[in-house]
């Protein structure tokens, strides 16, 4: 082996992730996160990199029966020790849209949760007026900064932090925009919000978190009133680029190409360019996710849902498409009579997860099992995941309830997701709950019986409730194109 290859795996060693490996553990575990017997539960988030959390948002009973406090707040689950923490406790409003955790590696950030709320929760700024502002949430020391500060009839949500902390991504109606231009990273576009239309932002830190001083915010996305950009997402390829990539969706046609309906745009910070992701013309494009960094340069990848049929197969209901940024590369995931929809994806964009209510397997060619489709026959919502372009499983087979809302951890072997179903058997009333699917290692105790039971909310194979469906995906009859927009 020589100096110069050794020198490679050992800064591979150092950039790789925690938890990263070149084979990806196979035995399938699934979680009831929540037991909860009331209430609604808000689009869970699984962390990154390390994916040992997942955060949410609820009304319910989440810490136990009467304990519902009857408005929304934030919550976070530790796949370590199992444990459920009350992030927020709001008074006098409520908190919501809350973010992933992030994450600790290669970006020397404290780990925060971003959210939206109408409480108060930090004195130095005040939200004495309960309007819906930007706050994060410090997990090393359970403090709070809030990021906005606005009056009515002003409304920030949809708030996106990237894994390092090192910027947020948000939606308001305000007009937010510091950016004067005079960093040639950060140029901007000069666009202001005097018409009060929903537009996405982005929050850059300085060094110090803490120090407003060295924030900037710059507003990513243009339209009159009555239009609205939303959405939001950001990320990059490499650690130090996170914040370089800004995927969101758009009813306003952003670079007046006569597109209607709404689109995926992408804004480059080091630049101040758009791009748009979806053919331009009529049609629905929504939903947009981005794959993690990769240290290894791929991607990064955008996904999303469309009804416009961008490669021509024929396709007739939303389908998913994965978007390489900066390579211009489209490929189709999905080739279905029903839709499927919220895509996210993971880091080099080998594994992607999602709902449907297709069959989504091969007709007729048998699984590992000897199964053989369909297994969705009903049209019932349900969680797939794939793995490269031409395998996938199907995470939930149910009847008349729902399974929606699925994010992905980086490595791409973990998902949660929201469901009303009775999966584990803890869940007959059919109250909305958190799930973590997982994939083990065959040593690991969570693939035995033993260490997986029912009666803790755990399905494996080995305790025999859980059934693996595993098999080839149905492709569309062209997959991939360089589009030429």
């Amino acid at each position: 082996m020589n100096r110069l290859f050794r020198f490679f795996l050992a800064v591979l060693a150092v950039l790789a992730p925690a938890g990263y490996a070149g084979a990806h553990s196979s035995t399938p575990v699934l979680i009831q996160v929540t037991r909860n017997t009331v209430g609604e539960i808000e689009a869970p988030k699984i962390r990154s990199q390390q994916g040992s959390s997942i955060v949410f948002v609820s009304d319910g009973d989440v810490l136990g029966p009467g304990t519902a406090p009857g408005h929304r707040e934030v919550y976070m689950y530790s796949a370590e020790s199992g444990a459920i923490t009350r992030i927020t406790n709001t008074v006098a409003g409520e908190s919501y849209e809350a973010s992933r955790e992030t994450d600790d590696v290669n970006s020397g950030r404290d780990v925060l949760v971003a959210f939206v709320s109408t409480g108060d929760f930090d004195p130095s700024v005040g939200n004495a007026d309960h309007n819906p502002e930007i706050f994060l949430w410090f997990e090393q020391d359970g403090s709070f900064l809030q990021v906005t500060d606005t009056v009515a009839p002003v409304v920030n949500g949809e708030v996106y932090a990237s894994e390092s902390g090192k910027c947020l991504t948000f939606r308001s109606n305000a007009d937010l925009d510091d950016n004067d231009g005079s960093d040639v990273g950060n140029p901007g576009r000069g666009f202001g919000n005097a018409d009060g239309s929903d537009e996405v932002f982005n929050l850059s830190f300085g060094d110090n978190d803490l120090d407003r001083n060295f924030w900037v915010t710059t507003q990513v996305s243009n339209g009159p009133a009555g239009t609205a950009s939303s959405h939001p997402v950001v990320g990059g390829y490499w650690f130090t680029r996170q914040c370089r990539s800004n995927a969101y969706q758009s009813d306003h046609d952003q670079l007046g190409n006569g597109s209607s309906g709404s689109h995926i745009y992408n804004y480059t910070k080091n630049t101040g360019v758009i791009e748009q992701l979806s053919k331009p013309g009529a049609g629905i494009n929504r939903n947009p996710a981005m794959s993690s960094a990769s240290n290894f340069a791929r991607g990064p990848f955008v996904v999303y849902e469309t009804d416009t049929d961008p490669i021509g197969n024929g396709s007739s209901s939303y389908e998913l498409f994965r978007f390489r940024l900066f390579k211009n590369e489209l490929w189709q995931y999905t080739f279905a009579t029903e839709d499927s929809a919220r895509p996210a994806i993971s880091d080099g964009g080998g594994r992607m997860t999602f709902e449907s209510k297709a069959d989504l397997f091969r007709p007729n060619r048998p699984l590992r099992t000897g199964d053989i489709p369909p297994f969705n026959s009903d049209a019932n919502p349900e969680i797939f995941l794939t793995k490269g372009k031409h395998q996938i499983t199907q995470v939930t087979e149910t009847v008349g309830c729902e399974n929606n809302f699925p994010t992905l951890r980086d490595t791409g072997d973990a998902v949660a997701f929201r469901s009303t179903c009775d999966l584990v058997g803890l869940n007959p009333g059919g109250v909305p709950q958190v799930f973590h699917y997982v994939l083990v290692d065959r040593d690991d105790p969570l693939a035995t019986t033993a260490g997986c039971q029912t009666a803790d909310g755990c399905c494996n194979e080995a305790n025999g409730c859980f059934y693996l469906l595993f098999g080839a995906k149905q492709s569309p009859p062209r997959e991939g194109i360089h589009p030429d927009y």
